[in-house]
């Protein structure tokens, strides 16, 4: 069978938005139904997050979690000028010794971590960047990131929110 391949990069802009968010009431409200929602139904050291995990669309329909993406919006509005809506977002706590493997999101068009306490960084290799966990800190990134989180070394729990957002109108919804 003869074909003709073309290979050539393509060159994109990547990104990383950083800024914090203060309504501490709701992050203590996310913190309980991460724990609630690793009680019901979970992935726990089931991906590449080697800890405790909820379900990948388990915030989807969450009051809590639909509250924080109504505070996001001016920022995702920085970072990406098309329709989006939320594809999947769900809770992880790293105990002691967990960790998080080198992954990426795509075919996502946005992803995010939210952090709801501090702990062990998440790196993202291309930028040579470490982002410290703080209460509150949220991070929107280019889905193609790789990003990984080293070995948790205390015993103090880390808990996150990760999300992705697809272009409105994707094809994963079709039959």
């Amino acid at each position: 069978m003869d074909f003709d391949l073309h290979i050539k990069p393509i060159v994109k802009d990547s990104f990383i938005l950083i800024s914090k968010l203060n309504d501490f009431n709701l992050m203590e409200r996310l913190i309980c139904d991460i724990t609630m929602g690793i009680k019901e139904k979970n992935n726990s050291y089931k991906t590449n997050v080697m800890g405790k995990m909820t379900g990948f669309k388990y915030f989807n329909r969450n009051k809590n979690f639909l509250k924080l993406i109504e505070l996001m919006k001016p920022y995702l509005k920085k970072v990406i000028n098309t329709e989006i809506e939320l594809r999947d977002s769900w809770g992880n706590i790293l105990d002691k010794n967990d960790y998080v493997k080198i992954h990426n999101h795509h075919p996502a068009a946005v992803s995010g971590i939210l952090y709801l306490t501090e702990g062990v960084s998440t790196h993202f290799p291309l930028y040579n960047k470490h982002i410290e966990a703080e209460v509150g800190k949220l991070v929107l990134f280019d889905p193609l990131l790789n990003h990984s989180v080293a070995k948790n070394k205390v015993s103090k729990k880390r808990y996150s929110l990760s999300f992705n957002f697809q272009t409105k109108g994707s094809y994963d919804n079709l039959n």
